[in-house]
């Protein structure tokens, strides 16, 4: 080949093997050989054998040749359409339009950059057929031989869209190409772009359109058209619509074969409204009647839109009809069962409304009867209770005594099972409200304790008591009825741990706080016993009125089965619960939760008093406890290693002892002769022995003790030393001694009558005349409301007690005569108390409301009439 050409030879894989000097000469360049051609001049095949590419910044035309092992490339500036070619690329680079070619005979493809870029193929990779037919999606590659060989053999047009096996989002690919026969063979040259956006918005469209099909099928929703041709309308509706009119396929598009259908009553009403929106415009929108030709009765819905053209001229309507005949039938069918149920709804309401008044008449008349009964069980057993009260305070022998006793306690269980029933009518009559008053917890479970301590110790039952050390709260709720649950639920414990199989009887109360937020706390009160126990099925109706846990218990244990029934009521009024977990023959254990408020205001504390407190040995659990109380409330010193401080200690300091070790005491006992302001808590078995080996010294039993009853005796033991008996809480003696000497503490001479007793029952008059006269008061009687107000206004009294309930005149009316008289005169307002045996809901608020000032339950004791004497005569202003 001659010198002069510029020329390159390469292997079958395209690499350089010899560079001409001409061609180093054109290039400007020597470092060619071992290079592939097709990378080192990015060839773009125009033809099978003629190439464009660059080189640097020449652009060069590429002409190739077979020889033997290779290819010879002649090389040449190229220059031919120079501008023509460069718009061309420009536009296909602008377009992101793919060009590609493919030889039928050879299967060799070429892709162009953009191509590559489309695919998402790397423009370095070299590609073969086979490898871009394994990039096509399974589903789509049959669509190239398949295209491919139409087009080639029968010059059909070359069109089709694909997809990649790519991951994640779906692409698609628009593919379009010519047939060419060359001489060097058959060319398929094309073009491949990215139709993803066409194609996934022609199959949103033709899914919409399918769904709408779908959906007017399924409503049986035909549609209807129009169009304006000159003067005339050209009407048209699809079959769906023929077929709700039952028409035939030729009757399509004919107005008349379907306004003869029209029901006369209906006819001009809709081919008015018709004529009105062709002309004017206004949305057709009618129910109406058709009869088909085989006299069937239908509804019809139609609804039509009006619209313009380019002229704003109204030139076509197109609207929708739906055959609403089932929804009618089922329309009328409801309406008449509308009516039907209506009349027997009003016919059930009268009879309800009768039901209901009838039960609100039962009711009312049950509330009267209890009210009733209240009051006339109750005289008789103020007589009763009175009298015994007052026998009690005498000096009787023993013999005497227990009778008096035996007798005050069946009275008083009367007394408890009228309050039960009084209580259960007044929650089912939902009459019972609860109060909300400042409480401390301590104090309620002080109480609660302290009632069955000494029936729990004459029993033989351990009782213990654990509380929650946590910073004082003050509550808000309604303390006496929670009080009342507790007090049901630890007497249940006590009567039934107290059976002759049960060896180890044992009560364990635990209280502790669970702060809800910063407006409640919730009160957690575990009561658990070693008593007879419970089945689970028991559990299940122990809630129940009148009902208890065996048909033997209430003549083995007593009780109505009451107590529970209105406890869960309570607990259920207050939003709290009652769980309860129990074995037969292993015991049960009582849970009650209920949420209180709190009382926000924060309370100065007071300094914390000193306490020294020696420790006897290794304390008991118990001990800790009572450690763990008294530093609550004291600031206490402990002493484990020094008992000879206690034989010095200050007279004016508090000094405790906690021991569980009774040898070890008892070792210690003459270094504390001359101590006499010591007390001494250590375990019930051990108290008897040490009260004896030190007679001086205040011994009293680790349980049960509350945190304020060790409040109240180490602070009462400063003043004077208290007995054991104090302790254990056998109040006898304490409450007879107490009593003697409050009942001098009022005292006036015995012919100053200046106390009115309005009173009917003359048992009743008596006893209460006696239990003045014990508090050393006397009283004028008068029988009715008449006579009382007739006393008072002819005499000065400091105090009136009345009856509520009289022949005549009662107390309420005697009540407010007197507070009438007394506004006209200008006299000073008496003090008035209510004596009445009816507890029924709004009785205290009713004596209230007409100007009583206080309020007294029968059956009367003599503390309650201290009570009263000491807040209402002592401070009377006359």
């Amino acid at each position: 080949m001659d010198s002069n050409t510029p020329y390159l030879l390469t292997n079958c894989d395209l690499q350089i093997e010899f560079v001409s000097q001409a061609a180093l000469n054109l290039l400007k360049s020597e470092i060619l050989l071992g290079l592939d051609i097709a990378t080192q001049f990015n060839l773009e095949a125009i033809t099978e054998n003629f190439y464009v590419g660059h080189y640097k910044s020449a652009r060069i035309s590429l002409n190739k040749l077979n020889v033997d092992d290779g290819f010879c490339f002649l090389l040449e500036l190229h220059k031919t359409n120079n501008d023509h070619i460069r718009f061309l690329n420009d536009a296909i680079n602008s377009s992101n339009i793919g060009i590609w070619r493919y030889n039928v005979e050879s299967k060799t493809v070429y892709l162009s950059g953009i191509s590559k870029n489309i695919l998402g193929i790397t423009s370095s990779t070299q590609l073969t057929w086979r490898k871009i037919l394994s990039l096509v999606h399974p589903d789509d590659r049959a669509l190239f031989p398949l295209f491919f060989e139409n087009n080639a053999q029968f010059g059909v047009p070359l069109q089709f869209e694909f997809r990649l096996k790519h991951t994640g989002q779906q692409s698609w690919f628009s593919l379009k190409g010519s047939c060419i026969n060359k001489t060097d063979g058959q060319w398929i040259n094309g073009t491949l772009q990215d139709c993803t956006v066409e194609k996934t918005t022609v199959i949103a469209l033709n899914d919409a359109d399918e769904s709408k099909q779908l959906a007017i099928e399924a409503g049986k929703i035909g549609t209807w058209r129009a169009t304006k041709s000159g003067n005339q309308w050209l009407w048209k509706w699809d079959m769906l619509a023929n077929t709700i009119f039952k028409l035939s396929p030729d009757d399509i598009g004919n107005l008349n074969k379907w306004v003869e259908l029209l029901h006369p009553e209906d006819k001009p009403r809709v081919q008015e409204a018709l004529e009105n929106s062709l002309r004017t415009g206004v949305e057709f929108k009618q129910h109406y009647r058709s009869i088909l030709k085989n006299g069937e009765i239908i509804y019809v819905f139609a609804q039509g839109r009006v619209g313009k053209n380019y002229k704003g001229e109204y030139c076509r309507i197109d609207g929708v009809c739906v055959d609403q005949t089932e929804i009618h039938i089922t329309q009328q069918a409801l309406k008449k069962l509308n009516t039907e149920l209506e009349t027997r709804v009003n016919e059930r309401t009268a009879q309800l409304y009768n039901t209901l008044q009838k039960a609100e008449r039962a009711n009312k008349i049950k509330s009267e009867f209890l009210s009733m009964i209240s009051h006339e069980l109750r005289t008789p057993l103020n007589g009763i209770i009175g009298a015994l009260d007052l026998l009690s305070h005498c000096t009787l022998t023993a013999e005497p005594r227990e009778l008096v006793n035996t007798a005050s306690c069946s009275a008083n269980h009367l007394i408890t099972i009228l309050n039960d029933l009084l209580d259960l009518n007044k929650i089912e009559a939902g009459k019972l409200e609860l109060e909300t008053v400042k409480f401390d917890l301590p104090t309620v479970i002080a109480d609660v304790v302290c009632t069955f301590s000494a029936s729990a110790k004459e029993k033989g039952i351990e009782l213990a008591v654990f509380e929650s050390l946590e910073k004082k709260l003050i509550l808000k709720g309604d303390e006496n009825r929670f009080r009342q649950i507790l007090l049901n639920i630890l007497g249940n414990a006590v009567k039934f741990t107290n059976c002759e199989q049960n060896k180890h009887k044992k009560i364990t109360v635990n209280t502790h706080y669970n702060r809800l937020n910063i407006y409640q706390s919730e009160v957690v009160v575990s009561i658990e016993d070693t008593g007879i126990g419970m089945s689970a099925d028991t559990i299940q109706k122990l809630f129940t009125p009148f009902t208890q846990a065996e048909k033997s218990t209430t003549r083995k244990f007593g009780g109505t089965g009451l107590g529970l029934s209105i406890c869960g009521k309570l607990i259920d009024l207050m939003g709290g619960k009652i769980h309860i977990e129990s074995q037969v023959n292993h015991g049960s254990k009582f849970t009650v939760s209920a949420p209180f408020w709190l009382e926000l205001n924060e309370q100065e504390e007071e300094p914390k008093a000193k306490l020294n407190c020696y420790l006897i040995g290794e304390l008991s659990i118990n001990n800790q406890h009572i450690l763990k109380l008294a530093q609550s409330i004291f600031d206490v010193n402990v002493i484990t290693d020094n008992i000879q401080k206690l034989a010095n200690a200050d007279r004016s300091s508090y000094n405790l002892i906690l021991t569980n070790t009774h040898d070890l005491f008892l070792q210690l006992t003459p270094q504390l002769d001359s101590s006499h302001n010591i007390m001494v808590y250590t375990e019930p078995a051990f108290v008897e022995a040490i009260a004896l080996a030190a007679p001086h010294i205040a011994v009293y039993a680790n349980q049960p003790i509350t945190i304020k009853q060790l409040e109240k005796h180490v602070k009462t033991h400063q003043q004077e030393q208290l007995s054991i008996d104090d302790f254990s809480f056998d109040f006898d003696n304490a409450e007879l001694d107490i009593e003697q000497a409050e009942s001098n503490e009022i005292k006036v001479q015995s012919d100053n009558r200046d106390i009115l007793l309005v009173e009917d029952n003359p048992f009743n008059q008596k006893l209460i005349k006696s239990q003045l006269e014990k508090l050393g008061l006397c009283c004028d009687v008068a029988n009715n409301g008449a006579e009382g107000f007739h006393c008072w206004y002819n005499r000065s009294y400091k105090l009136i007690l009345t009856d509520c309930h009289m022949p005549e005149v009662d107390g309420y009316e005697m009540t407010k005569k007197i507070r009438t008289e007394e506004a006209k005169s200008e006299r000073s307002p008496i003090p008035i108390i209510a004596v009445t045996g009816a507890v029924m809901q709004g009785e205290k608020d009713l004596c209230t409301s007409i100007g009583m000032n206080d309020f007294l339950c029968k059956p009367i004791r003599l503390n309650d009439i201290r009570s009263i004497m000491e807040r209402w005569y002592e401070h009377s202003n006359r």
